[in-house]
């Protein structure tokens, strides 16, 4: 890697460690001050997780009911959660962040595009805040949560278009079969799962998470929401 990229990384963990990450093996805090959480526990401890604001981008949200699907040989199992039936829009990421950093056609209506991970995951905590829901309360969908919803078709997949996981890579997949998020230990750096793209389902790529295209092709991603921050 170039010397300026390797002096960026303490840069930016330091930058995602104070923010909290969405998932993983290292501590989270939220942006109302609630105390450090670690993995699946960050999804609590907000005085406005169980209420949102009137703060709407019209996602439309698709049910993913407790249950399991298979990988390989492997069952894995998932709590319920909604999922954004389509890829986030250029309008609705502008609307989030007050810009559209898309490099190929602008269109509100298309998916938005040229957006690294960390962009994602930063658009995740923005809209959770502006919603008035825990700062972890929307995220990126785990490479389990990705493929249990894409398999039967319950969500919209666009071939056209790769799609970010908030998992960290690992050659080993499914790490646990119980709502498997990753290895455990992962820090924002680290390269993530890449998914979809073409016919492309059980696929995975490790990728540079600071990567806005792949080989002139283009990233996008979609949110998940626990079924509490919608009830």
């Amino acid at each position: 890697m170039g010397i300026a990229k390797f002096l960026a990384f303490p840069v930016v963990f330091a930058m995602f460690w104070a923010c909290g990450e969405v998932e993983g093996g290292f501590d989270v805090s939220s942006s109302s001050g609630s105390q450090n959480c670690t993995g699946k526990n960050c999804l609590s401890s907000s005085s406005n997780a169980s209420s949102s604001s009137s703060f709407d981008i019209g996602l439309d949200w698709v049910p993913a009911p407790e249950n399991s699907h298979v990988h390989g040989e492997v069952e894995i199992t998932l709590d319920d959660y909604y999922i954004s039936k389509n890829l986030i829009t250029q309008k609705q990421y502008k609307t989030v962040m007050g810009k559209n950093p898309s490099k190929g056609e602008l269109k509100d209506t298309l998916p938005i595009e040229g957006v690294s991970w960390f962009m994602a995951v930063e658009f995740c905590k923005k809209l959770s805040r502006l919603m008035g829901l825990d700062s972890n309360a929307i995220k990126l969908p785990t490479e389990a949560e990705w493929e249990f919803v894409v398999i039967p078709g319950l969500i919209q997949k666009n071939t056209d278009y790769w799609e970010w996981t908030n998992d960290c890579w690992d050659e080993r997949f499914p790490y646990e079969p119980n709502n498997p998020s990753g290895p455990p230990n992962c820090l924002p750096y680290q390269e993530k799962v890449r998914k979809g793209f073409a016919s492309k389902i059980e696929d995975r790529y490790a990728t540079d998470p600071s990567l806005e295209d792949i080989s002139m092709s283009h990233i996008s991603f979609r949110v998940v929401r626990k079924k509490k921050f919608l009830d």
